[in-house]
């Protein structure tokens, strides 16, 4: 591992080794990379960092040269491979000595013990070396210098607080003294000094510090000390005071202006807070940030105050701040407003804790703790005794907390937020703009503190119309900039949350907002995040934990669902790129491959396409399996996610693999009723294929599905026809030649059908796809047999079309095909047969849960058994045939019902029956464009009108590919 030093004269290390790194170019270049801790640095920030305002005309081309000779020099030392060429940059993998100080500091936050923090700080400490960034750049120096000196003043003010609470102050005065003169200008410092004096017992000179720092504070910046100053000097003056009448403590901030709602919830707060039980009542209050929880808090504290007549205590704990506030810090306050003078502070947490509950003993004081980051802040800040109760809030749901009630907060009902909204504004702003209304309080997403904005918004800027605000709102790109009131903004509330996410957990909210899919479950993070399944679940629980994610209940398949919320997607929209290329090649070869395992699994068939070879990740069986457990119900619940990912593919110039998973995903849509979803996306496609051939043909063909749904069959001829079918391979070329038969039928140009299709059996046959070529037979049977009118040519293509489905094994196709073969049958003057083959296709149809299907096999059953001369079961077939067309709103299935029963009239000789169901069909066939079922209806009338009765009534002739 690389280690690379900046807390003085820049370096690195392998294994304890030195590497030598010459010139000022070289460890500027070293230390701009290491500074940025394994993140992608720009070459714009490298020229940056080397000459500034100023560089070369070669600057590009130096850069390059620099880095190549840090990676020659890393190399020789093995450190190979640690410097990683991105995208417009590099990425230095190593260890540095500022992220390790980060490290401890964050460590010596959450010790709670002041002397582990003391040691941990001192550790920190000592990692300088002396001046920072020693031999860069004065660029660079000058540009990250303030930071690492700011941060070395944090880590000694916090250490200085450690050892103060450790009771070693006297030794910390001369440090103290220096650095008070070294940074005169930092008021926590002076107040620092003061204390440590007024520990060592020092107090005139403590004063005579005060009035230093106010002096040097009115010369230097005409400002009077902070009020903690001037409480600190209040304390010291008091020491020889006698001691004021007690002040009982009433701490609550004022009640939010405007609340409104949480009716259920402030009940909740306050019959928990008021139940006298063995224990002190402890609530929990968490939700999202902006939610609310500190206005509930307060509001329902204030309800409460009268049961609590000894105080009310309240502290924000500054959770989601880089510096959450210490428990020895917030004690200190609480022993204050409770008599305990600054001469007699306990000196460590576990002596403050003890005091504090020592004084709160046999008394009724109510405590909030806002904005609570962990447990380890929580427990010493708990009083004892049961007559006292605390209300905490926290961003984080607190596992390891346990409360007597939990009150998680949800976003506003509309109702709610509307009044949130009116009592802000006010109702005469609101009163004429109802619609535009709505769009605010969509656009706030019921989260309290961006309908409080809006409202302020509008009572400050009385020319800023409901309206023109609306407009703003509803555009996610300025919505961030939008929700802002002075101090007040969404964009701060939710960047103290992201500030505290780890590296996966902000990748993995940047890539959701991308995706943008209303639900969604763990499956896209893992490639996302080149992590295992299990690894993404930490990371959602994290979130959800976190109060980021929402969980949304299983979806269709049964797996555990997770929601965003639409301000939180905004936002994480505005904070940087959501994906990389890498992340979303791998994310769109996991879609892929996931809904290939679907697509395969609801046609029973392998597919071929030589597309998805190239596109397809290489998963292993079982995370498939794990993922699409139920294949159809999968695409159904995933198929938002799904189209999310092809449209960022297409944005994030993917066009192959987005023609792959578009591929993939047409069968699915169109069984789950949503090719118009697959339309849109084929548009999508259309517009970046270029000259790329299977680009170009996939759209094309996706398109032309979703027209043959609408039947608008010509139109499908005019699109199939532009494509280069001859420069994709055999399995897509069969596709779009079956489906382009399939329309040249339907517009009644049977020869050019025939010649399509008997060319789609050639490809099909080279793709090794029975299941196709049994398809193109079955079409080529019912051309010859109702077009052709060549019953013996019918016969062998259906007995091929019948072998070949039966050796596929695909419930569809061999449905299907039985549909054509009894039309044969029918002709040929066998009913029996034709009844038996309608009732094994109508059995697969149901057994795999094909409603629409099985609406064609009942009608083709109707035929059968009226060709058979049983007139009541070919009705009661037609009949169940209607009703159910009529409920899938299947307008060609419900006219083919409708035919059929015209026929069964007619053969029972009632032509006026049987002339009104054949023209309702006829009426149907506005609904869709089929020539050739339009003529069919025709005749069928014609025959009505030519003769009493009539013998076997034409049906549709594609009613089995209708399925």
């Amino acid at each position: 591992m690389l280690e690379a030093t900046v807390l003085g004269p820049v370096g690195a290390r392998v294994r304890g080794s030195s590497i030598s790194v010459k010139g000022r170019l070289g460890r500027t270049v070293l230390a701009a990379l290491a500074l940025a801790c394994r993140k992608p640095v720009s070459v714009e920030r490298l020229i940056d960092a080397l000459w500034g305002e100023l560089p070369p005309a070669t600057a590009r081309t130096q850069v390059h040269i620099q880095v190549s000779k840090l990676r020659a020099s890393l190399d020789r030392a093995g450190a190979a491979g640690v410097v990683v060429t991105v995208p417009n940059g590099y990425l230095l993998d190593c260890s540095v000595d500022v992220d390790e100080v980060r490290r401890l500091l964050r460590t010596a936050r959450a010790a709670g013990d002041p002397a582990a923090t003391a040691g941990l700080l001192r550790s920190g400490l000592d990692r300088w070396t002396g001046m920072p960034l020693g031999g860069v750049t004065p660029h660079l120096a000058g540009a990250e210098l303030p930071r690492l000196d700011e941060l070395r003043i944090c880590l000694v003010e916090e250490w200085i607080d450690a050892e103060i609470a450790c009771g070693r102050a006297a030794r910390l005065l001369p440090e103290l003294t220096a650095l008070v003169q070294a940074h005169p200008l930092r008021e926590g410092l002076h107040h620092r000094r003061m204390l440590a004096l007024h520990h060592a017992g020092r107090r005139a000179d403590a004063l005579a510090a005060f009035h230093q720092a106010r002096r040097v504070l009115r010369d230097e910046l005409g400002v009077d000390p902070s009020k903690e100053l001037l409480a600190l000097e209040a304390e010291i003056l008091a020491v020889d005071t006698p001691p004021a009448a007690l002040v009982v403590p009433a701490q609550l901030p004022p009640r939010a202006s405007g609340f409104a709602g949480r009716d259920a919830e402030s009940a909740a707060i306050r019959a928990a807070v008021m139940c006298r039980t063995d224990t002190p009542p402890l609530v929990l209050v968490t939700g999202m940030p902006g939610i609310g929880k500190t206005a509930l808090a307060v509001h329902a504290a204030a309800a409460s105050a009268h049961a609590f007549p000894d105080g009310q205590l309240y502290a924000d704990l500054r959770g989601a701040d880089a510096r959450p506030a210490a428990p020895h810090e917030i004690l200190a306050h609480f022993l204050r407003a409770l008599g305990v003078p600054a001469r007699s502070m306990p000196a460590t947490v576990e002596e403050r804790t003890a005091e504090f509950r020592s004084r709160t003993a046999g008394k009724r004081v109510l405590v909030v703790l806002d904005n609570t980051a962990t447990a380890w802040q929580l427990e010493p800040l708990l009083a004892a005794d049961p007559g006292c109760a605390t209300i905490v809030t926290s961003r984080s749901v607190l596992p390891e907390v346990e409360p007597s009630v939990r009150v998680p907060l949800a976003p506003l009902s509309g109702p709610v937020a509307a009044m949130v909204l009116a009592n802000v504004a006010g109702a005469d702003r609101l009163a004429e703009a109802e619609s535009m209304v709505a769009t605010v309080l969509e656009a706030s997403g019921g989260v309290p503190l961006a309908v409080r904005i809006a409202g302020a918004q509008l009572a400050a800027y009385p020319r800023l119309g409901v309206a023109e605000l609306a407009a703003r709102l509803s555009d996610e790109s300025r919505r961030m900039r939008e929700l802002v009131a002075g101090q007040r903004s969404v964009r701060d509330s939710l960047d103290a949350s992201f500030r505290l996410l780890g590296r996966d957990a902000r990748a993995a909210m940047l890539a959701l907002a991308a995706i943008g899919a209303p639900t969604f479950t763990a499956w896209p993070l893992a490639p996302v995040l080149d992590v295992p399944l299990t690894r993404v679940d930490e990371v959602l629980g994290h979130l959800c934990a976190m109060n980021l994610l929402d969980q949304a209940g299983p979806g269709r398949d049964g797996v555990p669902r997770y929601r965003m919320h639409d301000l939180v997607r905004a936002y994480c929209r505005t904070v940087g790129p959501p994906l990389d290329a890498d992340a979303l090649s791998r994310l769109t070869g996991w879609a892929i491959a996931l809904t290939r395992h679907a697509y395969e699994g609801i046609l029973g068939a392998p597919v071929g396409y030589a597309v998805l070879a190239r596109t397809a990740a290489p998963l292993a069986k079982d995370v498939v399996r794990g993922v699409v457990r139920e294949p159809l119900s999968w695409v159904g619940a995933e198929a938002d996610v799904l189209l999310a990912v092809f449209a960022l593919a297409v944005r994030g110039g993917l066009p192959r693999p987005a023609a792959a998973l578009l591929l993939v995903l047409r069968a699915p849509l169109v069984r789950l009723g949503l090719h118009d979803h697959g339309a849109r996306a084929a548009a999508r496609l259309a517009n970046v294929a270029g000259a790329d051939p299977v680009v170009r043909v996939t759209a094309a063909l996706v398109a032309a599905t979703a027209r043959m749904h609408h039947s608008r069959y010509a139109e499908v001829v005019a699109v199939l026809n532009e494509v280069p079918l001859r420069e994709v391979d055999p399995a897509l070329r069969a596709e779009v030649l079956t489906k382009l038969g399939d329309a040249y039928e339907r517009c009644r140009d049977w020869h050019r059908a025939i010649t399509v299709v008997r060319e789609a059996v050639g490809c099909f046959r080279k793709a090794g796809n029975r299941a196709g070529e049994s398809g193109c037979h079955a079409t080529l049977a019912a051309l010859y047999r109702d077009q052709l009118g060549d019953l013996r040519a019918a016969k062998a293509h259906g007995a091929k079309a019948l072998r070949l489905a039966d050796a596929a094994g695909e419930w569809k196709t061999r449905a299907q095909v039985r549909l054509v073969v009894l039309r044969t049958a029918l002709a040929c003057g066998d009913p029996a047969a034709a009844a038996g083959l309608a009732e094994q296709a109508r059995g697969l149809a149901e057994q795999h849960g094909d409603p629409v299907g099985r609406a064609w096999c009942l009608t083709a059953e109707a035929d059968a058994h009226r060709a058979n001369g049983d007139l009541g079961a070919a009705r009661r077939a037609a009949d169940r045939a209607l009703e159910l067309a009529r409920r899938l709103r299947h307008p060609d299935a419900e006219s083919a019902a409708l035919l059929a029963l015209a026929s069964i009239e007619l053969a029972a000789g009632d032509r006026v029956a049987a002339r009104r169901a054949a023209r309702a069909s006829l009426c149907l066939q506005d609904e869709f464009d089929s020539p050739a079922e339009r003529a069919g209806v025709e005749q069928v009338l014609a025959e009505i009108d030519a003769q009493p009765a009539v013998g076997l009534g034409r049906c549709a002739a594609t009613l089995a590919r209708s399925m």
